[in-house]
């Protein structure tokens, strides 16, 4: 009998052994092989725009901001993971907003022991926004021998997950492995305050999320996987103001995504850049800035190849709701900012100057593969545009003569800026000289003339020493730039004193009527070149509009004036 209870004492600790030991996590080593960290570089255009501002900091002392930007120019990073094709292929598997605008791509996986491994170049062959979703392939000659595999059920709430990738510390990925469990099983909610749609579902879990996880596994034990884990869902978003709220794609969602991706065909492309099209067409029609619809269609290249005239253009001439859209949407994510600048020159460009929405229609489609020019009758006037397959979608690589990577758009816009400066049309200080004919008072007389900021100033006409005005102003001057001339048309309004020995006006009764005083308007038009920065001639026509003499008659009534000056 001692015998039979202790070999049931003894079957009973090894059965719960075996339990315990059943419900523990596999170890997470062999996860590194699988998950990785994704490093996008961007487009030459914007490394060479941000360069170059980079020099103009360091010229100017800020150190700091230029540190930043080379901070900025190693490129986003994500995370992301190996799964396992049909015949022998492998992918990996990430969110779209890791890979979004990049221009190239890499994923390194790194093993306890410091070592790292990297595949460069990877090519994105498809990617849906909507769903976030993005799905990359390893080049031929270069690829993993092995992958993850998707969870082929539902998870259930209060299961254990766990999640790995790459969170950012400062500005260092950190390989990052956490355990929590599924609170929701199918979360679903609105995409915004202001949009009702319901986005999901999404599997809510609380293991440990954090800038830098988005694209990575919410992972389950499977002790018969490679790694001991499968793929429940892709980590993307995590609740502001909500403790341990994160959401991850579930698996079947991401299956279904690549399966479509995989099994893509060439003859289908027509009928979907048709499609994108009609879309495209349909939001230029809206009653409001359809750039923010725009720029959903630009590629990574329309955008690189036209950052900088676009940066330029969008500060020079867009509004402050513009520019204020621009400065949220850098918080985010600053490539995606510089989209917006360039979809709103294009915009702009559409509109040239008109109101309301844009009329726009199809007139022709050309080209084959994966290649098209679009042709588009825009408000009464033909618009080309080219159109390449980016992520596995159709985006506009060129649109018309603003956005088509013309490199001498910027340089023409620096020589126009420069012959603007040289101008000078809104120099601080401008003074002239020349001749003024004075009409009933005097023939000709020696003009001179201060103008400070181009709102105030003083001019004084001087015959000789027996008769002479001066006279203090307030006035604005327009400031109006064509090419490599400048014309500066001005008005003007102010008290003037004249020295005038022949007026001899008197009253006992009201003094003050005495004083050779008159308020005078000026009109005049100055016109510059830049050839000669700073010299401009003149000419202004000045009239008293009354005055607080008694004998009117007898003081200056009007002058015309030609003259030369130089601003500085």
């Amino acid at each position: 009998m001692k015998r039979r209870s202790l070999l049931v004492f003894l079957i009973l600790i090894f059965v719960f052994s075996v339990r315990i030991f059943s419900q523990q996590a596999p170890s997470a080593g062999a996860l590194r092989d699988y998950v990785g960290l994704i490093n996008q570089t961007y487009h030459p255009g914007i490394v060479a725009y941000f360069e170059k501002i980079k020099i103009e900091l360091e010229k100017n002392g800020q150190n700091n901001a230029a540190k930043s930007i080379d901070l900025f120019l190693k490129g986003a990073t994500g995370s992301g993971f190996v799964i396992a094709g049909a015949a022998g292929n492998f992918y990996v598997v990430t969110n779209y907003h890791v890979i979004q605008q990049a221009h190239t791509l890499s994923i390194t996986f790194e093993r306890q022991d410091g070592f790292k491994r990297q595949f460069e170049n990877l090519i994105v062959i498809a990617a849906d926004e909507e769903l976030d979703l993005a799905l990359l392939a390893f080049p031929a000659a270069n690829k993993p021998s092995s992958g993850l595999s998707l969870l082929n059920r539902l998870v259930d709430e209060g299961e254990d997950v766990y999640a790995a990738g790459f969170p950012v510390l400062g500005t260092t990925p950190l390989w990052q492995f956490s355990r929590g469990m599924v609170s929701n099983s199918s979360a679903r909610f609105p995409k915004s305050l202001n949009d009702e749609t319901l986005m999901g579902p999404f599997i809510q879990h609380t293991a440990q999320i954090d800038p830098g996880n988005s694209g990575g596994p919410l992972l389950v034990i499977q002790r018969n996987a490679v790694s001991g884990y499968a793929v429940a869902g892709i980590n993307t978003l995590s609740a502001l103001r909500r403790q341990t709220a994160n959401y991850a794609i579930p698996a079947s969602a991401a299956q279904t995504f690549i399966n479509a991706a995989i099994n893509q065909r060439p003859e289908t492309y027509r009928d979907a850049l048709d499609k994108r099209i009609d879309k495209f067409l349909q939001g230029l029609g809206e009653y409001r800035a359809v750039y923010p619809h725009i720029v959903e269609y630009l590629s990574s290249v329309c955008v690189g190849e036209n950052a900088e005239y676009a940066l330029s253009e969008m500060y020079d001439r867009g509004k402050a709701s513009v520019r204020m859209a621009f400065i949220e949407k850098c918080e985010d994510s600053v490539v995606g900012a510089i989209g917006y600048a360039v979809a709103w020159t294009i915009e702009n460009s559409l509109r040239a100057g008109q109101q309301g929405p844009i009329r726009a229609s199809l007139k022709e489609v050309t080209g084959s593969g994966e290649e098209y020019t679009v042709t588009f009758n825009i408000n009464n006037k033909d618009v080309s545009s080219i159109w390449i397959r980016e992520y596995g979608n159709w985006r506009i690589k060129s649109f018309g003569s603003i956005a088509a990577g013309d490199s001498s758009l910027i340089s023409r816009k620096e020589a126009g800026r420069k012959a603007t400066e040289n101008l000078r049309i809104d120099a601080s200080i401008q003074i002239e000289a020349g001749y003024a004919n004075l009409f009933e008072k005097a023939p000709s007389a020696l003009y001179f003339s201060l103008n400070l900021y181009s709102i105030m100033g003083l001019n004084l006409y001087y015959v000789d020493s027996d008769f002479w005005c001066i006279g203090l102003f307030i006035g604005y001057s327009w400031g109006i730039p064509a090419g490599n001339f400048g014309f500066m048309p001005y008005v003007r309004i102010g008290p003037n004193y004249m020295n005038d020995k022949g007026f001899k006006a008197y009253d006992k009764i009201n003094f003050a009527a005495g004083f050779p005083i008159a308020f005078s308007g000026q009109v005049g038009l100055k016109i510059t070149t830049s050839y000669v920065p700073g010299l401009f001639v003149g000419a202004a026509y000045q009239l008293s509009i009354f005055d607080l003499a008694l004998d009117y008659n007898k003081l200056m009534k009007q002058g015309l004036s030609f003259t030369a000056g130089y601003a500085f």
